[in-house]
């Protein structure tokens, strides 16, 4: 990808959360892996992410310092950049603080998949108590990657998510699947819980499509559509 291309995804996995509901204000935040190996781009902080066109991605280093663009780099940057020195087969980070996912965590239970959204993490999905506040040395961010291991994400008790993956559109997608996700399960929880449970061989026949990645990128081609139509076409 060109320079341009990359910040181009970043603002994209942007507009995507914020329509998608996952705004919090200027907080939060989506990376893409340099091809150069110079550290992450991601957005500058103090905008929100309907604000945010190409002009507003910074490329930052493993040392949080700006490498190219204009405007100050949010402090949380070692999420991204020690979760992509751990996983080197990934390309993308999303940070975020959905509410049915921040309810989910602090209610300490295990996340139920009861849906095709819920699939997705059927392999299994853990929480993090490290991080209620900020991930803003790399010491933290060693410590959150070590949490987050090989899986697709994690929820950080009083504080939000992490969602990873080999594209902006599948780790936007999976940050966006993980929040809907839990507004179901706690859904079913007001009218009783889920009342039979499926065990795994039952969660691996029904849910083996949505383990694929064809899945998620459909999803996610949709929601860029519709993001860049509420931008007029951007």
């Amino acid at each position: 990808m060109s320079e341009l291309e990359l910040r181009h995804e970043v603002a994209l996995g942007g507009w995507v959360l914020h329509h998608s509901g996952l705004s919090d204000y200027v907080w939060g935040h989506v990376s893409i892996r340099d091809p150069e190996g110079r550290g992450v781009w991601m957005k500058a902080s103090g905008l929100g992410f309907e604000e945010v066109s190409e002009e507003h991605v910074l490329l930052v280093d493993d040392r949080g310092s700006v490498v190219a663009g204009e405007g100050p780099r949010h402090s949380e940057y070692p999420i991204h950049t020690e979760i992509l020195k751990a996983r080197p087969e990934l390309s993308s980070v999303v940070h975020v603080h959905p509410p049915h996912a921040i309810a989910l965590a602090a209610s300490a239970q295990p996340l139920a998949p009861i849906s095709h959204v819920g699939g997705v993490f059927s392999d299994g999905l853990r929480r993090w108590d490290g991080a209620p506040g900020l991930v803003d040395t790399q010491q933290a961010g060693e410590r959150l990657a070590a949490a987050l291991g090989g899986d697709r994400a994690l929820l950080l008790t009083g504080h939000g998510i992490v969602a990873v993956g080999r594209s902006v559109g599948l780790a936007v997608t999976a940050a966006i699947m993980l929040e809907q996700a839990c507004r179901v399960q706690l859904l079913a929880n007001g009218f009783g819980g889920v009342a039979a449970p499926m065990d795994p061989p039952q969660l691996r026949h029904a849910y083996a499509h949505t383990l694929d990645e064809s899945f998620m990128l459909a999803a996610w081609r949709y929601l860029a559509r519709r993001a860049q139509a509420a931008r007029g076409g951007a």
